[in-house]
């Protein structure tokens, strides 16, 4: 398989398992630090309304309760990272950097729809993305080098 192939394809694999990683933290975190449940919102809502859905029930949470989703979120980068780090031919940060760039942009949407969170939680979390894919990629790396 060509190089550019293989790289295209860890890629993939590793954006496809960023978003179970994201998603199976959120719940097991939100029990653990307390957090409330955000319901659904209601089909057929435009950006603005689910806005304005969620904005009285973020203000109700703690600060405690931004913990989860920032290390799901962050557990999103990392893994989605660290797989097509163990799959990408050759060992520069590209691919992974690029899927924890992806990550990134996922975050920065849910910042949007979830603006009424605190500004430091906001900050924090979407600092901690491409941080969280060098470290996915720098494991790799270190993996790959005990085959």
């Amino acid at each position: 398989m060509s190089p550019t192939l293989r790289n295209i394809l860890a890629g993939l694999a590793g954006a496809i398992a960023s978003q179970p990683a994201n998603m199976l933290l959120l719940a097991p975190m939100a029990r653990l630090t307390g957090a409330p449940e955000l319901p659904q919102p209601p089909e057929g809502m435009s950006m603005l309304e689910v806005h304005e859905f969620y904005a009285p029930l973020i203000a109700q949470f703690e600060p405690v309760h931004f913990v989860g989703p920032i290390v799901a979120h962050w557990n999103g980068a990392f893994i989605g990272a660290l797989v097509a780090a163990l799959l990408m031919s050759g060992k520069k940060g590209t691919v992974p950097l690029i899927v924890a760039s992806l990550s990134l942009v996922g975050g920065i949407m849910m910042a949007f729809l979830t603006s009424s969170q605190p500004v430091w939680s906001m900050a924090l979390d979407l600092a901690g993305y491409l941080p969280m894919g060098w470290l996915g990629w720098q494991l790799a790396l270190r993996l790959r080098q005990k085959r």
